[in-house]
């Protein structure tokens, strides 16, 4: 007889062979990316020289998942083929790659209920979109969700957020998806997707006297990777309502009666996901990845196209494989030049990236855009924020400015002009012939908008409030571009669409103020997530030396980082706290990054008080906990004062900012210098006396320790109500204090001799 336990014994093991499964939705369903999916699905458009499937792939693969299903509806023989060459099809990669086509699905609801009519899923399954890009532990997911499901079988989905910050790129600005957790147990309890124009929504009041403790997010983003258990797709049968996976399926689940199901969160807190959901996403991720915030996922290690990149200063990566680059050619940072391309005489490209074999002509200016592979573009033309698909051809002297999209194929030129946001095409679409071009064009343009107001998740059309902004226009716009006979000038003065790109975010860093904003938001996110000095100093350090900027410029971003995470309160102690948290802990960010000029600093904190007029009244708080905190020296304070006295008698031009501030400024600075100087003179007084007393008592036989140094005390004046001086433990050679004082005493200071 076998022993107690065997049998689940056995169980588990048969449980850990299970098979996991995967469903790539290869369809996007919507038409955001015309008309370059007129002859290519949304899942093979090129990302950094890959596209995007195989980056799905490796999303997946890096989870264990090892049979996956790829459900295409459009273009399903083009995605055949790209499964047939992807590495990924090799039975070494361990991945089973099984295509399903359909051309009758329409949604995310026909694929899934067609998944269900055909009893593929056995257990468990990871659903994903075939857009993401993503270096999250999947597996870990899963294995939350099945322990999850061995309690409760009505825990039928586990989907993956993604904390981000405020400035975090792949989240479209001005819109938000709220979800409302369980803050126990992280089981979604609402889920809505709210526009940009929408400043509230509605909770349901059961859902706050059934859960004690909840948790309302708005700092989640969406990454289009969930685990499902095999009564999702069955419930997509049961009801045909259901067409959006979370507009229809999951609000109709959390708000159901009669399911009784339920649905999990999984909050990833690091790693990267993000979905390549419109142009300006693709522009953000591609970015992303250049600046290798998706490690290991990066155009030098182990690309996925399979070309090999040579990495150089400023996030540039070249091909190994037949790139032929002028010597007068210039190429800025993060930049990718793709196998076999040539490069000629005096061409400046920036921010770009290119397909393989692409050719540019001479003096040709490239800016912000992506060039797909087999493009040719002529002399003296300029392209800028752009995407120009496979093998497009623009003729000698044509300009293509910001926002534009010209499909594959194309011929442009010579001498032609693309305005603003221009689509062009070498056909005008037809109805229902793919994923990008579906029933939208016989609806009246008005219900059409009606319909993306209240589209959600990934039938929303537009990024209101972010970097770009979709004006939402009839497909039918296209035929105002229409197609041009091939080599003729064409010119897009006619066209009115404003649609699918405007504005693809610049991925330049080579002016001052695109430097500052990165550094910004590097400084942004150590906030946030609370990194250590060492590691935001080696982030701020790696942005500088890619940039090539002087570390002045770190420097004043972190000055003006730190004054602008000071909260400004009207009690002088409260206040005094605020500053010394903030300055304490992210004081030494300055030192840290190699800055050593002291004086400057001030003269930086200076400057942005004198910008942001709101900070004035704490410019002498922030210089005493900087003198606190070793940050400045005495003399430092000195010398910054010194140079302040001979601005004041030169006279400084009437448009510096400084000038409102100066006299100010100096007279906090005043404050704190007195006071120091009184602090030396009372130590300097006290070992005078201490000295005189121990000359005149015996002197023991014995050695004694020598005195140590006390902390300065505060002090505080009866006439000027509030002001007080603090000091840490000081020796008589380098006293610290720092000065205090009301709103009753600000910039009541009295000058030295020194100054009159």
């Amino acid at each position: 007889m076998p022993p107690k336990g065997a049998g689940k014994e056995k169980a588990g093991i048969e449980e850990e062979d299970e098979i996991l499964q995967a469903v790539i939705l290869a369809d996007s369903f919507n038409s955001r990316f015309g008309p370059l999916t007129m002859d290519l699905p949304r899942c093979l458009l090129p990302v950094c020289n890959t596209p995007l499937l195989d980056w799905t792939f490796e999303a997946l693969a890096s989870a264990g998942v090892q049979q996956v299903y790829v459900f295409c509806s459009s273009h399903a023989g083009l995605i055949r083929q790209a499964i047939d060459a992807s590495p990924w099809s090799r039975p070494s990669s361990g991945l089973r790659i099984i295509p399903i086509s359909s051309r009758e699905a329409r949604s995310v609801g026909d694929a899934l209920r067609e998944i269900d009519t055909k009893q593929i899923i056995s257990s468990d399954f990871v659903l994903v979109s075939g857009d993401i890009i993503s270096n999250i532990r999947i597996d870990e997911v899963v294995k939350e969700h099945r322990e999850r499901r061995k309690i409760s079988k009505d825990a039928i989905m586990t989907t993956v957020v993604r904390e981000v910050g405020p400035r975090d790129r792949p989240q479209p600005g001005g819109d938000a998806t709220v979800i409302v957790m369980n803050a126990e147990t992280s089981q979604c309890v609402h889920y809505e997707y709210i526009q940009h124009d929408k400043t509230d929504f509605d909770l349901p009041a059961e859902v706050i006297t059934k859960h004690r403790d909840l948790d309302v997010r708005i700092d989640l983003l969406d990454c289009g990777i969930d685990i499902c258990s095999p009564d999702v797709p069955a419930l997509f049968s049961e009801n045909f309502d259901y067409q959006d996976l979370r507009k229809d399926f999951v609000r109709g689940v959390l708000t159901s009666d009669l399911l009784s199901k339920t649905i999990y969160c999984h909050v990833a807190t690091t790693g990267y996901a993000a979905r390549v959901k419109n142009t300006r996403s693709y522009a953000a991720i591609s970015k992303d990845i250049i600046t290798r915030r998706t490690f290991p996922l990066v155009p030098d290690d182990n690309h996925l196209g399979g070309d090999r990149f040579d990495q150089r200063r400023g996030y540039v990566y070249v091909s190994k494989n037949r790139v032929s680059l002028s010597r007068t050619c210039v190429i800025g940072n993060h930049t990718i030049v793709g196998a076999g391309c040539e490069v000629m005489n005096d061409v400046h490209i920036s921010s770009s990236v290119l397909g393989k074999g692409c050719e540019i002509g001479n003096r040709t200016t490239i800016r912000n855009s992506f060039i797909w592979d087999k493009t040719r573009i002529g002399a003296d033309c300029i392209i800028e924020e752009s995407i120009i698909g496979a093998h497009v051809r623009v003729l000698d002297g044509s300009v293509i400015r910001r926002g534009c999209l010209v499909g594959q194929h194309v011929t442009l030129g010579p001498n032609a002009t693309l305005d603003k946001f221009q689509r062009v095409s070498r056909h005008p679409p037809a109805a229902n012939e793919d994923e990008d071009w579906d029933e939208e064009e016989e609806q009246p343009k008005e219900e059409v908008e009606k319909e993306d107001d209240d589209d959600e998740t990934d039938e929303d059309k537009s990024d209101h409030g972010s970097d770009v902004e979709y004006e939402e226009s009839d497909v039918s716009d296209l035929d105002t571009v229409g197609s041009s006979p091939m080599g003729s000038p064409l010119s897009a003065s006619s066209a009115t669409s404003a649609g699918l790109i405007n504005n693809i975010p610049s991925m330049s860093l080579d002016s001052s103020a695109d430097f500052m904003s990165e550094c910004r938001q590097s400084l942004d996110r150590a906030y946030q997530e609370g990194h250590s000095i060492d590691n935001a100093a080696i982030e701020l350090k790696t942005l500088r030396m890619a940039s090539n900027v002087p570390l002045k410029q770190v420097a004043e971003s972190i000055v003006g980082f730190l004054v602008g995470k000071i909260e400004l309160v009207d009690n002088p102690a409260a206040q005094r706290g605020k500053v010394n948290a903030v300055v304490g802990r992210w004081g030494p960010l300055l030192t840290s990054i190699g800055w050593d000029d002291a004086a400057e600093t001030i003269s930086l904190l200076q400057r942005y008080c004198a910008l942001n007029d709101k900070y004035q009244k704490i410019f002498g708080l922030v210089l005493a906990s900087f003198y606190n905190e070793d940050i400045a020296e005495f003399d430092d304070i000195k010398s910054w004062y010194g140079r302040n006295l001979a601005l004041k008698k030169q006279g400084l031009d009437p448009k510096d900012p400084i000038g409102a501030v100066l006299e100010d400024t100096m007279q906090q600075a005043m404050k704190l210098i007195q006071q120091i100087h009184a602090l030396e003179q009372e130590d300097d007084d006290e070992e005078e006396s201490d000295d005189d007393e121990e000359e005149s008592k015996p002197q023991p036989s014995g050695r004694t320790a020598p005195p140590s140094a006390g902390k300065a005390q505060a002090e505080s004046d009866d006439d000027s109500e509030g002001e007080e001086v603090v000091g840490k433990a000081a020796t008589p050679a380098n006293p610290r204090s720092a000065a205090k004082d009301d709103d009753d005493d600000e910039g009541e200071a009295t000058e030295t001799e020194d100054e009159k």
